[in-house]
């Protein structure tokens, strides 16, 4: 995995003399910040690449304002330093909304945009959080300013959450969109059929993101059974095996077969392959994350605009769900008739609890059994 080189980023280059301060029980190996945070860098690189990209982002737009704007190293950062970077990501000051600030990048915009409060706060917490945790457990802070720091977002009560998946007329205007889209030129038919082969995997394997750029059909091999199974290396680089049934494995022999290859090979072919082969030698290429997401996004708009005259609050909510509402979409549909041991081996959750959001209907039963209860007078 490509790791971001922190010693060609001038901001970086202001900090890396600035020592650590607990000197006598430092064990991490290395002196300065820049070298810390290369470090943890390289142990999130094992998790996966979606989390290493995450955490690169989140970190080194913290560490450049708390030079920036505090003149601070990470031994010198307090929790008023956090407060303050708080409240600066829910509403940045103009300087930092425009390029200019990276003199290496001077493109670069690190603060785009204001987060809210809440979920998307939190997460970026949750990140700090896990960076000064290690550099304390490793001795090179004798403190974490993070630890104990309260998040915003509201927490549910089992059965009472908001669920990000597709509700069923969401998803029905989802599936009419791929089956009615038009064919007039190659590449509508190309995208008609990526459309369909992309939605079928991702939708019948419960797939992340960063599982479904990850893997090609060379992951695709028989069980001890005899059984086809998709090995997945997931979240946390967590191994689990999923059952390619018939629908999946149609899909899969379709879309080779459109692209002239083998019905089904193990071999290098895409789960979410770009639109054309490479030119040269005639080979698809995966995605990136990225890629997807805007792919993604595009679609949304898509169907979204088709809805729009007729049902304009439907269309808004088209386009606040993201690719990941696919994988919340399969878990829940498949929560109909899985008991929940089962579908936490399938999403491949290490707690239990993370599977119960999916377990909507208990929302559905209580409304039927309080639907008489009442005071009438």
């Amino acid at each position: 995995m490509n790791l971001p080189d922190l010693k060609a980023n001038s901001d970086f280059s202001e900090i890396s003399l600035r020592t650590s301060s607990n000197p006598d029980t430092n064990k991490l190996g290395v002196s300065n910040d820049q070298d810390a945070l290369s470090l943890f860098l390289r142990r999130a690189a094992r998790r996966s690449q979606e989390t290493l990209r995450r955490y690169t982002r989140e970190l080194v737009r913290f560490t450049v304002f708390l030079r920036r704007e505090r003149l601070r190293g990470f031994s010198e950062c307090t929790v008023a330093d956090i407060e303050a970077y708080v409240m600066f990501l829910h509403s940045p000051w103009p300087h930092w909304q425009q390029p200019g600030m990276d003199k290496s990048n001077p493109e670069k915009v690190f603060f785009p945009n204001a987060i809210k409060p809440g979920k998307s706060t939190d997460q970026i917490v949750t990140v700090l959080n896990s960076f000064f945790s290690y550099l304390q457990a490793t001795g090179y802070l004798t403190g974490n300013p993070v630890h104990g720091f309260d998040k915003s977002g509201e927490k549910h009560a089992r059965g009472h959450g908001e669920s990000r998946f597709f509700y069923a007329d969401e998803w029905q205007v989802i599936i009419r969109a791929i089956e009615e889209y038009p064919e007039t030129t190659r590449s509508e038919r190309m995208e008609k059929a990526r459309l369909k082969y992309i939605f079928s995997i991702a939708y019948g394997l419960g797939l992340r993101q960063s599982e479904l750029t990850g893997h090609s059909c060379e992951d695709i091999r028989r069980d001890n059974m005899g059984e086809l199974t998709l090995y997945i290396s997931g979240k946390g680089r967590r191994l689990r095996q999923l059952p390619i049934n018939d629908n999946a494995l149609q899909a899969i022999i379709q879309y080779r077969t459109l692209h002239g290859a083998e019905p089904f090979e193990r071999d290098a072919f895409p789960l979410a392959p770009c639109l054309y082969p490479v030119k040269k030698n005639g080979v698809f290429k995966s995605m990136s994350p990225r890629q997807v997401r805007k792919w993604f996004s595009g679609f949304m708009q898509y169907c979204a605009d088709r809805v729009f005259d007729n049902d304009p609050e439907l269309a808004r909510r088209l386009l606040s769900k993201s690719f990941h509402s696919l994988r919340h979409t399969t878990l829940s549909h498949l929560a109909r008739n899985m008991d929940i041991e089962d579908l936490a081996l399938f999403a491949g959750h290490e707690a239990i609890t993370t599977t119960q959001q999916y377990y909507t209907p208990e929302k559905e039963r209580l409304r039927d059994l309080t639907k008489a209860h009442g005071l009438t007078i």
